[in-house]
């Protein structure tokens, strides 16, 4: 990033005069920015969706020099990932787009005064952010990681305890290595430098160990042959759009945007392209249920906009702080029919529940009925492990997914099974119990041009039988959740399929996470730092041990943003 920069920064010279004629503005240092005042932009307490509708315009608050999500380029054209969302966003709302410049230091006041609609300026989510924006969905996973020399025989963090970090002052390298020195008790010594270059300059003669930053930047600074990052992270960050406190109808607006960008495949495009050489992950934007094949589009004019930006009358905190305990929904045991997978769903939830119990110091009270429903007709403060969905988005908020389930392929560990095209003129188990299943697994196996033999296995237990004493199974494809009993008491000898290298190796993804109070912020924080605190502390991988495969877990987690 650090030579494009520099590139497009002497070709910009090189034009200055005619640049100085077109009102170009300039890409380093970033341009000055005035913004209006509150009056120029929403109405007090309206969200920006009614706004944009009744202009037919969208400003997108960006940043003009944060390759690759956004810069001006030698053309005078906005271009980067960042733009190219905000473009097909446009696209799909029937509107035009705006790019306004921003500022590190004045892109949150260009968002609470109205002078612009929502922030796309790389901005990395972080908690103790959450009081001056509302983010949505992260689009783009990055990660502050270490440069160092070729020759250094360190391949972890541990292995520079006690050494010479260098940072640039300011950046947020320097409070990743803050958080992580207060949280893991790691010492490092400390160095600051002014800028990135005289952080290499150092680096390359000795007088550091390594150089933290991110590792876009970190890949840009590299000198071939003297120069490495570490594959070890520092921390991850999670990029995200922003959106004004409690502006919940602009935010639902956007998340679902994003999602039909992302069923679609164009988010994969737009990855591809400002990211060559790399896919966008699988799950990286969790799609909810209920999206439909519809494109989102703004309200008509005349309906009434929802999303107001006050946050709600009293929140759950008011009602913990008397002493009242906490009414949680989704804790109902499972029916004495219920297979090994809903019995260890059920006592997840329950565990996830008492953790919560213990972490925000409060009582529990256990509410009968469906999840959603109760929260939002505040008969519940919290349902627990309910699937997010857009036929409750107005009604209730959703957490960052907590656990992953969806349909999976398993075979006996020796076979060479690994999707319906390999398992050609083979016979595959379904579960008589999963409705659909046999029509799903048809229908992939029509799209590999495989013929297959399909047989109903009665029941969870029986998975077992049929693919390792039987025998007369070669494959079994069901939810996961069905999986992992057979999965974890035969791991040498049962596995789940990968379909091919780079292919999601998930059939189908279904989220399942908690449903709070829409737009209470303060009950949303305090849960927030109890789900990272599990998150950080191992609790949430050990209770999802019996019903994720381990390494999907550690991707959950790197998806989690709190």
């Amino acid at each position: 990033m650090l030579k494009r920069t520099l590139l497009l920064t002497l070709l910009l010279l090189a034009g200055a005069a005619r640049a100085q004629q077109d009102a170009v503005p300039t890409l380093v240092p970033p341009t000055p920015v005035i913004w209006p005042t509150a009056s120029a932009g929403n109405a007090a307490g309206e969200s920006a969706v009614a706004r944009i509708g009744r202009d037919g315009r969208v400003r997108v608050g960006i940043l003009f020099n944060a390759a690759p999500f956004a810069v001006l380029n030698v053309r005078g054209e906005v271009a980067g990932m960042e733009a190219d969302i905000a473009r097909s966003m446009g696209e799909l709302w029937g509107v035009g787009v705006d790019f306004v410049q921003v500022t590190r230091q004045s892109a949150l006041k260009m968002l609470r005064s109205g002078a612009v609609d929502y922030l796309a300026a790389a901005l990395v989510a972080r908690p103790d952010e959450r009081r001056d924006v509302e983010f949505c969905q992260s689009h783009y996973r990055g990660a502050q990681a270490l440069l160092l020399g070729q020759d250094d025989p360190a391949t972890s963090l541990a292995q520079l305890e006690g050494r010479t970090l260098g940072v640039v002052a300011g950046a947020r390298a320097e409070e990743a290595l803050t958080r992580r020195q207060a949280s893991a008790g790691s010492r490092f010594q400390v160095r600051s430098f002014h800028t990135l270059d005289t952080g290499v300059a150092a680096l390359l003669a000795g007088e550091i160990d390594a150089l933290v930053d991110s590792r876009l930047t970190l890949q840009d600074a590299l000198v071939p042959g003297r120069l490495r990052v570490l594959d070890e992270v520092l921390e991850h960050e999670h990029h995200a759009l922003a959106v004004r406190p409690g502006d919940v109808a602009m935010r639902n607006l956007i998340n679902r945007s994003l999602q039909y960008l992302t069923a679609t495949g164009r988010m994969a495009e737009i990855h591809d392209a400002n990211f060559p050489g790399s896919r966008l992950p699988h799950g990286q934007i969790p799609v909810w249920q209920g999206l439909g094949e519809t494109a989102p589009t703004l309200p008509a004019p005349e309906a009434e906009t929802p999303g107001s930006t006050d946050p709600v009358a009293s929140s759950v905190v008011a009602r913990l702080e008397q002493g009242q305990p906490l009414r949680v929904a989704g804790l109902d045991p499972a029916g004495p029919e219920a297979g090994e997978g809903e019995r260890r769903l059920a006592a997840w939830r329950l565990a996830l529940a008492g953790e919560l119990e213990l972490r925000l110091g409060v009582t529990l009270q256990p509410v009968a009925g469906p999840g959603p429903a109760l929260v939002a007709d505040a008969a519940a403060d919290l349902a627990v492990g309910v699937a997010p969905d857009w036929a409750w988005a107005e009604r209730v908020d959703f957490s960052a997914p907590l656990l992953l389930h969806g349909e999976r392929m398993l075979v006996p560990a020796r076979s060479d099974v690994a999707n319906f095209r390999s398992l050609r003129n083979q016979v595959l188990g379904v579960l008589a119990s999963e409705a659909g299943s046999e029509a799903r697994a048809q229908a992939w196996a029509a799209s590999a041009n495989a013929e297959i033999e399909i047989f109903q296995v009665p029941r969870d237990v029986d998975i077992e039988w049929h693919l390792l004493i039987e025998g007369d199974l070669d494959a079994v494809y069901a939810d996961s959740l069905r999986l992992m009993a057979p999965l974890r008491a035969r791991p040498d000898t049962l596995k789940l399929t990968s379909r091919c290298p780079g292919c999601d190796p998930w059939y189908t993804r279904h989220w399942l996470g908690l449903a709070l109070p829409a737009n209470d912020p303060e009950f949303r924080r305090r849960l927030e730092v109890a789900l990272q605190g599990m998150w950080q502390d191992g609790t949430m991988a050990q209770l999802l041990e019996p019903l994720m495969p381990a390494a999907d877990i550690a991707d959950l987690l790197l998806q989690s943003v709190f």
